[in-house]
């Protein structure tokens, strides 16, 4: 057996990205050996799937523990519109420290900086705001810096004064990996990114790709049956195959982010549709999700008898530097047809289901790491079935970038020094309708709530501003000894905070 463990309290090279492994898998040699030459016929076939040579010699993947650039930047991501939500701009603040810079794309809440810095003790960065102009006018909050002559102009002092730096942006885009190009270019300094290259973010990211990789890695199995659709015609006719099988089904874009890309049809509400009105049907759904009509799509089946939704959540380091480590499974909390995230906690499911869940994960991310992956990444299963006894893992997206469980897990290293010394809890309501307030007023009225490292053993952290300032969502954090009550101060502040449905594992 190989071993591909790690034991805890293993930090990155960063002390504002701390790194803490949980769970230690392996395999045999009969399964390294097949991964490693899976990563070679990749390699071969795409020489360019962890090349970082065109951003220039002195750009590579990594992180070390000089000054960060940090963003979170939406706008490649696929139905994103807007360049995503900006209630989560401020949450690249959360792994930021003294020294560093954070760039946002919208306005500054003073407000929540102050918060970050005197309450959660998390240091105290520079932040500026880099808004649309028209010099800088792209959706891109990445390209917007690299053509933004002052917010260039800052990133490449704190480069030059340096010799180096850091760029952490929240997925390793091409216009993340352009603007670390062009840092270097402009100051000689050498720039480290926090992210996997570019092509292979890409990939990583697109749920056919990573689709075809867990079969070819772990079995026709470990994947709901689903299936590419090349144009309108095999993807009307292949949902209507498949809805006279199973219960749901869904069609999915692949390189879209979560469910933000999903359509999930109940079959009964297709069968004995004709194929030409289905595929008008569908011609409108797709284009109201913002699809331009780009294909292969992804269809498939929709798995109904859900027992779990766990979510594996790794850190993979350059290969000289071990093995991935994975540092926790959690449940994602989702609600709605599409199965949209609204939180997460540990994953209670059985000892040996989660052993398994890492096994399979750990599989999977030594293949990223042979093609050159470096960084945060999670893959996303579910446990289908009716009892945990005879459970069928299937895996249905690896999120090659930062999320809603990895950011605040970290986050929670950097509070407590490891996330599981508490009960834990994750919200993330972005679509309530809650009346807009001061963050002042909510961190006044929440003061004796409020964790502060140190002080408290449990409490209430804000994870962003935007939802409370503009009355749209909630983002906190909970930290506390028993997940029961842990619930219950959840479900009290989203009352607080506006109408709230249930969310549901």
């Amino acid at each position: 057996m190989l071993a591909l463990s790690s034991p805890p309290d293993i930090a990155a090279a960063r002390t504002t990205i701390p790194v803490v492994g949980h769970l230690a898998a392996g395999f045999d040699q009969a399964d390294a050996t097949r991964v490693e030459r899976l990563a070679a016929r990749l390699l071969a076939a795409e020489p360019a799937l962890g090349a970082t040579r065109v951003f220039g010699p002195r750009v590579s993947a990594g992180v070390d523990d000089g000054p960060a650039l940090l963003f979170e930047d939406h706008a490649e991501i696929a139905l994103f519109a807007g360049g995503g939500n900006a209630n989560l701009q401020y949450r690249s603040l959360l792994l930021a420290g003294d020294g560093d810079l954070v760039v946002i794309g919208g306005q500054r809440s003073p407000q929540f900086e102050a918060y970050c810095r005197d309450v959660l003790a998390l240091g105290a960065p520079a932040v500026a705001s880099v808004a649309r102009t028209a010099i800088a006018n792209s959706p891109s909050l990445a390209k917007r810096c690299a053509t933004n002559p002052e917010a260039l102009g800052a990133i490449c002092r704190l480069a030059r004064e340096h010799g180096r730096l850091n760029l952490v942006p929240y997925i390793g885009t091409g216009h993340a990996w352009a603007l670390a190009g062009l840092i270097a270019r402009r100051t000689g300094a050498r720039v480290k990114v926090a992210a996997p290259p570019a092509r292979l973010t890409r990939r990583v990211n697109d749920k056919l790709w990573f689709a075809a990789r867990v079969q070819e890695v772990l079995g026709r199995a470990a994947l709901p049956p689903s299936y590419h659709a090349f144009g309108l015609a095999s993807l009307t006719g292949r949902l209507a195959a498949l809805a006279r099988r199973f219960e749901r089904v869904v069609i999915k874009v692949p390189d879209s982010a979560g469910s933000a890309g999903n359509l999930v049809f109940d079959s009964a509400s297709l069968r004995g549709e004709g194929l030409r009105s289905l595929r008008y049907r569908l011609i409108r759904q797709l284009r109201g999700l913002g699809w331009h009509s780009r294909f292969p799509l992804m269809v498939g089946v929709w798995d109904c008898a859900v027992l779990s939704s766990p979510s594996v959540q790794l850190w993979i380091p350059q290969r000289e530097a071990g093995p991935p480590i994975v540092e926790g499974v959690f449940e994602q909390l989702v609600e709605g047809a599409e199965g949209s995230f609204v939180g997460a906690v540990p994953c209670r499911v059985p000892a040996r289901l989660r052993e398994r869940l890492a096994a399979e994960a750990m599989r999977l991310a030594v293949l990223l790491q042979r093609l050159g992956y470096f960084g945060r990444c999670s893959f996303d299963a579910v446990l289908a079935g009716e009892r945990y006894g005879n459970a069928q893992v299937h895996w249905i997206e690896c999120n090659g970038r930062w999320g809603g469980t990895s950011l605040p897990m970290t986050l929670a290293n950097r509070l407590v020094g490891d996330w599981a010394s508490r009960s834990l809890m994750i919200v993330q309501r972005t679509h309530l309708e809650n009346p807009a307030r001061s963050l002042r007023s909510v961190l006044g009225a929440l003061d004796p709530l409020l964790f502060r490292p140190g002080a408290t053993e449990g409490g209430v952290v804000l994870l962003t501003p935007g939802g409370i300032e503009r009355g749209n969502g909630l983002h906190f954090l909970l930290l506390g000894a028993r997940e029961d009550d842990l619930r219950r101060q959840a479900r009290a502040l989203e009352r607080e905070f506006g109408q709230a449905a249930g969310a549901r594992p």
